[in-house]
């Protein structure tokens, strides 16, 4: 029975919270049967459904103990082009140079291996302005906003009108279904697209342009966008795979018999987007998945340490080792088990 997994969004704090739990089911799927045959997520996720995509828990190891570290950034530099230009980041900095330390030529092989029959889906968004001009530094700050007052009520969220549109990268992605929206994940792209997936706008420094990110030309509503963060238009796509004529055929390509998402949200809501304005727990599809034993929901089982722009190499391992310690309970539970197991 195949299975996949949806890792979800929630800066580097709650990643290295999904990271550790990552870690130990990995491990246990891996030796026991069950590992995912598909994994997807936006931003954090994003990037850790590419740890996956690599076959070994050994990738998010090395990630997670070498986050915050002075001299990944040294190595692995930010281009001229993004340097220059305004607001400057940190934070890019260590994100830019963990993204190709942790992804370097071996661990991209493994992902783009033709025999290892794993497929990634790596979310992205659109941003695009509705009088069509370029979106700007003072787009990037509204963006920000939107971003910073997510949690807050429906009524008091900044909410400038954009037109936030999920892009869908995917590896292995067969050519029929290559479109506007749901495009090739490739080697040469690769690294790009994650990062991309995981730009908050303002708090990460500028955006990638957009002819980094599709190696088979550009469309023409790419010329005047921005693409950032997954999480503004897609975090679980469970809603739109069932609903937008976008991304129905892509949903079938990616459909497994059992799905288990890694939920960075501390009350376990599956928000369908980094905005919260639509809970996907109540939807029918979704509570039938549950109730039915076709989807687990791992979200924390305690407090997060790390915050959302965490760098610090000691609070982010702490972090990370209680998510292994919550991966090792959840294991143990005989439920777990047979809902990971391939039988």
């Amino acid at each position: 029975m195949a299975c996949g997994w949806i890792l979800d969004s929630g800066g580097a704090g709650r990643g290295a919270w999904q990271g550790g739990v990552l870690y130990e089911l990995m491990a246990w799927a891996r030796q026991h049967g069950g590992y995912p045959s598909v994994m997807m997520g936006a931003s954090a996720g994003g990037y850790a459904a590419a740890d996956v995509a690599t076959g070994t828990e050994a990738t998010v190891l090395k990630g997670w103990t070498a986050w915050g570290s002075d001299d990944i950034p040294i190595r692995y530099p930010l281009p001229p082009d993004v340097t220059q230009l305004w607001p400057s980041s940190a934070f890019r900095r260590h994100l830019h140079a963990s993204i190709r330390y942790v992804m370097e030529p071996d661990e991209v092989d493994r992902v783009f291996d033709e025999h290892a029959s794993r497929r990634l889906l790596v979310f992205t968004t659109r941003v695009r302005r509705p009088d069509g001009r370029r979106p700007g530094s003072t787009d990037l700050a509204r963006l920000f906003a939107m971003a910073t007052t997510r949690k807050l009520p429906r009524r008091l969220k900044y909410q400038p009108r954009y037109l936030l549109e999920p892009v869908i990268f995917a590896s292995h992605l067969p050519d029929d279904l290559a479109t506007e929206f749901v495009r090739p994940l490739t080697r040469e792209n690769y690294h790009n697209a994650i990062e991309a997936s995981c730009l908050v706008p303002l708090a990460m420094g500028p955006a990638i342009p957009p002819d980094r990110l599709t190696t088979s030309g550009l469309y023409p509503a790419d010329q005047d966008a921005a693409f950032v963060d997954g999480g503004f238009s897609l975090k679980m796509p469970m809603g739109i795979f069932g609903e937008g004529p976008h991304f129905a055929n892509v949903a079938m390509w990616a459909a497994t018999d059992r799905r288990v998402v890694f939920c960075c949200d501390p009350a376990g809501h599956l928000w369908e987007t980094s905005l919260r304005l639509r809970s996907l727990n109540d939807e029918p599809a979704v509570a039938r998945d549950i109730a039915e034993n076709r989807l687990l929901v791992i979200y924390p089982d305690h407090p997060i340490e790390a915050g959302f722009l965490c760098f610090d190499p000691e609070v982010t391992m702490r972090t990370f080792e209680r998510g292994r310690e919550q991966g090792r309970r959840l294991l143990a539970t005989a439920v777990a088990q047979r809902f990971l197991s391939a039988d």
